[in-house]
């Protein structure tokens, strides 16, 4: 799995599919937390950029919990919409099939 956290636009990208402007308050986010990218190709790395001018990156060879709470976020989301997208079709449908 690629993943791709950027605070900024509270925006959480899995595998190319980006959601933004998702809710990541309850996902316990480092301080001066900027962005967090992981790249998942059996050797798991990734890092942590802070927007704090004296902090330096992490490097982290395991994904953070705070990390899995965002993508949990960013599936629910998706979930969300494949409802909301599931009933404006059956709502169609139904439209389409009244006499």
């Amino acid at each position: 799995m690629r993943l791709v956290i950027n605070i900024g636009d509270n925006a959480v990208g899995v595998d190319g599919t980006f959601r933004e402007n998702l809710d990541l308050s309850q996902c316990g986010l480092p301080e001066n937390f900027w962005a967090f990218q992981w790249n998942e190709r059996g050797d798991d790395t990734g890092h942590i950029e802070y927007n704090a001018p004296d902090v330096i990156n992490d490097e982290v060879a395991a994904m953070p919990a705070w990390a899995t709470a965002c993508v949990a976020v960013w599936q629910a989301q998706l979930d969300q919409e494949a409802v909301e997208l599931a009933a404006a079709e059956a709502a169609a449908a139904a439209e389409e099939s009244a006499p």
